[in-house]
């Protein structure tokens, strides 16, 4: 079953592989083979270049890449350029080169909760907390209540304005304080976080059954080309093509 998790400033995709043909997103992508390998274009502008084989893969964001799959599950978690969940899994990874960064630390084990999420055997947050833990990416243990209730606002509510004015006072705190706070509690700048809080609210509407338009306005997007364009400069695709392959049967969670 495909299925797709977020939380926070991340999305986990676990399914079959895209396919796609070389392609840069705005994020960075962690991806792993679940149930076979994967090989990593040396040059994907090069057709006839070398493959390098690999389980696992950290793609950083706006770099040119082609991956294929030998198996038929993989999970790729993708993180914004802007948090500081990058600098964590590159830490996380042994072999770094110019274009991709290969081989996780503990590859076994974070492969093994991600299949269990795959297979539905893992609960998400249980699942979530074990990848936080396994990658090093993660809020503190106990974050600050007027930025928790902050985060919870906005997820209740991705289509309204949530402004910083209106956030910050809420919270009590001056904007300048309140931005600065926000990014050391969630490791992401507001406006960022913001922009990921809407657009995983419009796929799951698309995946609801709205129309794309519709669904762009429930989350707060001006337009449905507005959110399209936003979701291709960070996925390297268009939310069309992601809404076409999953089946109705396909778990988006939150």
């Amino acid at each position: 079953m495909t299925k797709l998790i977020g939380w926070g400033a991340r999305v986990l995709y676990l399914g079959p592989a895209f396919g796609l043909t070389p392609h840069r997103n705005a994020t960075a992508v962690l991806a792993v083979a679940l149930d076979g390998a994967l090989e990593v274009a040396d040059d994907p502008a090069s057709a006839g270049g070398a493959w390098r084989l690999a389980r696992s893969v950290l793609i950083p964001p706006n770099t040119l890449h082609h991956l294929r799959a030998s198996g038929s599950m993989m999970a790729f978690l993708y993180v914004d350029p802007l948090s500081r969940d990058l600098s964590a899994l590159m830490q996380k990874m042994q072999h770094v080169t110019p274009r991709a960064a290969f081989d996780l630390v503990d590859e076994g084990a974070i492969a093994e909760v991600l299949t269990g999420l795959a297979e539905g055997s893992t609960p998400v947050r249980e699942g979530r907390e074990a990848l936080e833990k396994w990658l090093g990416i993660g809020m503190p243990a106990k974050p600050d209540s007027r930025i928790a209730s902050a985060l919870q606002q906005m997820r209740e509510q991705p289509g309204e304005l949530h402004s910083l004015d209106e956030l910050a006072g809420s919270a009590g705190l001056s904007a300048s304080r309140f931005l600065h706070l926000f990014k050391a509690q969630t490791g992401i700048p507001l406006r960022r976080y913001r922009l990921w809080i809407r657009m995983g609210a419009a796929i799951r509407a698309g995946h609801g059954g709205m129309s794309l338009t519709d669904a762009a306005h429930s989350a707060g997007f001006a337009s449905s080309a507005h959110f399209s364009a936003a979701f291709r400069e960070m996925f390297g695709m268009m939310p069309s093509k992601l809404l076409s392959g999953l089946e109705p049967a396909t778990s988006i969670i939150h």
